[in-house]
């Protein structure tokens, strides 16, 4: 077999979704591949991208004889891609070969200063500002272009317009949490959300909005507690929306999953391929990791998975427990609980704390708001949905 796992995953990555090229290209290079022929076929790839050709199994296997690939099975190609778990891998196997590349680099340049210090025709200071100078170029090469820093005049002709998902609301790239005590109807709320905008209607103020693509990737219940919760609502937004939600809202129910492992979260990508959602509601988080999220430590992996799914250009909403604590008016916090790594990540968290026994609702807001958007004050269990805003 040629090459590293990680260059082999590389160029796997790319005949999966030749779109994720780029990514690669931020950070490696085709010189960074020790076996240069895998190097030439990475190269070979970027230009065919660049002049809109097909690049896969086929094409490239045909380019080889051009590109002067020689001890390469054209069939070899095709196992590339067997231990590739998402195209969307494609940044850490390309760290990988960037790391081994550095590696490499720096053996080399110490197996030649041993040499050189070792050799009594080498004059001291030559030795060492030899060394320095090698060094020096193999820390220019290990730089990307992974950080731009623009012009702030470039960075104001951009546009100020929201990129709306749900008007006022949410946002392309907006991270909502969700926190409640145990019975307080987050759950509710959060499928208030799904089934509403994707039927076409705002969830809050019940205006007629474009229909938002959702995905639903539910960690806790089961086919059947959705089928109990959710049929009512589901009907009765098809009846008075613009879109049915029971055939354009897509929900992945009841598997536990360990969100920081590369396979389950490259799962999530391709869930996210494949129905392109505006808006992905995953959760909760204690069920998106196999422990406690007790530490910043426990809460890293899981903030890291769920910014490369954001990174998709959607928005992310997720439901949290609220911790056991009370502060010091008596309340329970609302904030999520665990790590307090958890209550500055999202743009927004907001927590629903029961006022009173008619099911009355208020709407806290445990972190400050990055930015506006109009979520109701209080709401109220019942009527026309199963939660209707409120003036409290």
């Amino acid at each position: 077999m040629t090459g590293s796992p990680a260059e082999r995953a590389v160029l796997g990555s790319v005949l999966m979704d030749p779109k994720v090229y780029r990514f690669a290209a931020d950070v490696v290079s085709a010189d960074d591949f020790e076996d240069q022929r895998l190097g030439a076929i990475f190269a070979g790839m970027g230009r065919l991208l660049a002049v809109g050709a097909p690049v896969n199994e086929i094409a490239i296997g045909n380019h080889f004889p051009e590109w002067q690939i020689r001890g390469i099975e054209p069939g070899e190609v095709f196992t590339w891609t067997d231990n590739v778990a998402h195209a969307q891998s494609i940044s850490q196997y390309g760290i990988a070969v960037r790391d081994a590349a550095i590696r490499r680099g720096l053996r080399d340049i110490g197996t030649r200063v041993v040499a050189n210090a070792a050799n009594p025709s080498w004059a001291s200071p030559d030795a060492v500002s030899k060394a320095i100078s090698e060094l020096e170029r193999l820390r220019e090469s290990a730089s990307t272009s992974m950080f731009v820093a623009k012009k702030l005049s470039a960075i104001l002709d951009g546009s100020d317009e929201y990129d709306w998902v749900i008007p006022n609301l949410l946002e392309r790239k907006d991270r909502l949490i969700l926190t409640g005590g145990e019975g307080a109807g987050k759950t509710t709320f959060v499928r208030q959300l799904a089934i509403l905008s994707a039927a076409g209607i705002h969830p809050t103020n019940f205006t007629p909005i474009e229909p938002v693509r959702v995905l639903v990737v539910d960690a806790e219940n089961t086919e059947r507690q959705w089928r109990r919760a959710v049929r009512w609502m589901t009907n009765t937004a098809a009846r008075e929306g613009s879109a049915d939600p029971g055939e354009t809202v897509r929900v992945m129910a009841s598997h536990r999953i360990d969100i920081t492992k590369e396979q389950h979260l490259g799962e999530v990508h391709r869930l996210v391929d494949l129905h392109k959602p505006d808006v992905l509601f995953i959760g909760p988080l204690y069920k998106l990791v196999p422990g406690a999220i007790n530490n910043d430590d426990d809460a890293a992996p899981l903030i890291v998975a769920l910014d490369s799914l954001r990174d998709r250009d959607i928005a992310l909403v997720m439901e949290a427990h609220a911790g056991k604590s009370t502060g010091g008016d008596g309340e329970r916090e609302l904030r999520p609980r665990g790590s307090s790594a958890l209550l500055g990540w999202p743009e927004f968290g907001m927590g629903l704390r029961v006022t009173d026994a008619s099911g009355m609702v208020q709407v806290v807001k445990w972190r400050g708001d990055r930015d506006v958007r109009d979520f109701p004050r209080y709401m109220q269990r019942g009527g026309a949905w199963p939660w209707m805003p409120s003036i409290g």
